[in-house]
C-alpha cells in the first residue's frame, strides 16, 4: 500500500504551487489539450485551466464566446523546442532561453501576451548584446514593436561600430538595416574603416545573389545607401587611395568631390552633401588631480612659446580634441592646435565647468586615430590674457578601461609649459 501512495501522492511531495505546476507540465494527467507544431510529431499535454490564468488570448481560446473545440490545437507558427520552452514558462515561470530560440519564445509571448515572459526575453537579448550580434539582434528586433531594446542596439551600434563591422554577422545584414547604419551621424569607427566593410557587404551581397562584382551590380546591391557614406569624414588622402581607386564612383561624381576637398566648393553634381561623422562617446582624461583652488594661479600665454605634451594609450583610441585652461567667462584666446598632419585654429570664449574652471575645447575636425603605446605629441600657440593652468599633475588616469599616460617634451624648458593642457578628450573603440 505505501509504494503505491508514492506513485499517486505526488503533491506531498512539492511544497509551493510552481513545484505542483512543474510536476504537471506536459504531464498527461488531467490533461484536456495538446499542442503540435511544424516539423514535428511531439504532441505536448497542458491544461486548459493554468494556460487561460497565464494568458487572456488562451482564456479567450478556451472559455470565450467561440471556445476553442479541437482537442489537439496546432501551431504552424512555432517550433518544437521553442512551444516547449513558452508551455514551460507559463506552468513554471521559468524556461531556458538561448541565442536559437530567444526571438521564437518572444513572439510567443507577444501573440499570447504574457509581459513577463516578454521582459524576460527582452533583458536576455540586452544582457547579451555584443558588437558581435548587435545587428542580427537589430534585424530581428524590427519584426517586433520594442522601442527600448531597438534602442539598445542602436548604443551599441554608435558605442562599438569598429568592432561592429568587423564582426562575420555584419555582411549578413539587410539592405534596409545598412541603409539605417549609414544615417547615424555618431558612428565610433573611421570613415575610412567603414567604407571597406561596406565594400565586403556589397561583394558578398554580390556573391549571394550570383552577380559579376561590377561596378554597376556593386552599385545596384546598395542602392541609395551608397549616397549615406560620409566621403568628407576622411582625409583627401584616404579618399584617393581607398574610394577613388574602388571603381565604385564614376568620373562626373569624381569631378565635384575633388573639387571639395581641394577648393571647399560645393558644385551642383556633388551627392554626398550629409554632415561628417562625429564618435558615438566621447571621455575626457584630466592630467591634474588639484581641487579647484589648485588651477587659480595665472600663467601668461607667451607669443613666441609654443605649448606642448606627449601622452600614449594603452589601447588603441581615437582623439578628438583638448580643453585648455582659459581665464574667466567673456575673455578670447586665439589657438592654433597641431597634432601628426592635423590642424585647426579659432577664436575661443572659455566657460566654466562642472567644478568652476574655465577653459575651452579645441576640437580636431575629424577623430585622429591614437595607436597603442605610441607617443603622442600635441603641441598649442595660444594668444590672448594671462591664463589659469593645472598642478598636481597626475603621470597617468584610467578612464572605461583605458589608461592614459602622460610625459613631458624632450626639451626640458617646454616641459614647463605642459601645464596648460587640462584635459585630453577621447572616443573609445569597444
Amino acid at each position: 500500500m505505501a509504494s503505491v501512495q508514492c506513485i499517486v501522492d505526488w503533491q506531498s511531495t512539492t511544497n509551493t504551487i510552481l513545484e505542483r505546476n512543474g510536476h504537471m507540465f506536459n504531464n498527461s494527467d488531467m490533461s484536456d489539450i495538446s499542442f503540435t507544431c511544424n516539423a514535428s510529431d511531439k504532441t505536448f499535454c497542458a491544461h486548459k485551466y493554468v494556460l487561460a490564468t497565464s494568458s487572456a488570448v488562451f482564456y479567450a481560446m478556451f472559455y470565450g464566446s467561440l471556445p476553442e473545440k479541437e482537442s489537439i490545437v496546432r501551431l504552424p507558427d512555432t517550433n518544437e523546442e521553442s512551444l516547449e520552452q513558452f508551455l514551460r514558462f507559463l506552468y513554471t515561470e521559468d524556461c531556458t532561453l538561448t541565442a536559437d530560440n530567444v526571438f521564437a519564445i518572444l513572439y510567443l509571448a507577444k501573440k499570447y501576451i504574457v509581459p513577463s515572459l516578454k521582459e524576460k526575453c527582452v533583458n536576455f537579448l540586452m544582457e547579451n548584446l555584443n558588437p558581435e550580434n548587435v545587428l542580427d539582434v537589430l534585424d530581428q528586433v524590427t519584426r517586433f514593436d520594442e522601442e527600448d531594446l531597438k534602442r539598445h542596439c542602436w548604443k551599441v551600434i554608435q558605442s562599438s561600430t569598429s568592432k561592429m563591422v568587423a564582426s562575420d554577422s555584419f555582411k549578413n545584414i539587410s539592405q534596409v538595416t545598412l541603409a539605417k547604419l549609414l544615417m547615424c551621424d555618431n558612428l565610433n569607427t573611421q570613415e575610412v574603416e567603414l567604407f571597406h566593410a561596406v565594400l565586403k557587404w556589397i561583394d558578398f551581397q554580390c556573391s549571394c545573389k550570383n552577380l559579376e562584382p561590377t561596378s554597376e551590380n556593386r552599385r545596384s546591391v546598395i542602392g541609395k545607401a551608397f549616397y549615406r557614406l560620409r566621403f568628407f569624414s576622411m582625409s583627401h588622402k584616404e579618399f584617393v587611395e581607398n574610394v577613388a581607386k574602388s571603381g565604385l564612383l564614376t568620373a562626373v561624381e569624381l569631378v565635384p568631390i575633388y573639387e571639395k576637398f581641394l577648393v571647399g566648393v560645393d558644385s551642383p553634381g556633388l551627392k554626398w552633401k550629409l554632415p561628417n561623422r562625429k564618435p558615438g562617446n566621447m571621455f575626457r582624461f584630466s592630467r591634474f588631480s588639484g581641487n579647484v583652488d589648485d588651477f587659480l594661479n595665472g600663467r601668461e600665454c607667451y607669443d613666441y612659446l609654443t605649448d606642448e605634451f606627449v601622452f600614449s594609450v594603452d589601447k588603441e583610441v581615437l582623439l578628438l580634441g583638448v580643453r585648455l585652461f582659459g581665464r574667466y567667462v567673456g575673455f578670447q584666446h586665439q589657438v592654433s592646435l597641431e597634432i601628426k598632419d592635423a590642424k585647426v585654429s579659432g577664436t575661443y570664449v572659455p566657460e566654466a565647468d562642472q567644478n568652476g574652471i574655465p577653459g575651452f575645447d579645441v576640437m580636431f575636425e575629424k577623430p585622429i586615430m591614437v595607436k597603442q603605446n605610441d607617443d603622442v605629441t600635441i603641441y598649442a600657440d595660444i594668444h590672448g590674457p594671462r591664463t589659469f593652468y593645472g598642478t598636481n599633475v597626475l603621470s597617468s588616469v584610467t578612464n572605461e578601461g583605458i589608461t592614459v599616460t602622460f610625459d613631458c617634451p624632450s626639451d626640458p624648458f617646454k616641459s614647463t609649459l605642459v601645464e596648460q593642457f587640462h584635459e585630453i578628450i577621447l572616443s573609445i573603440l569597444y
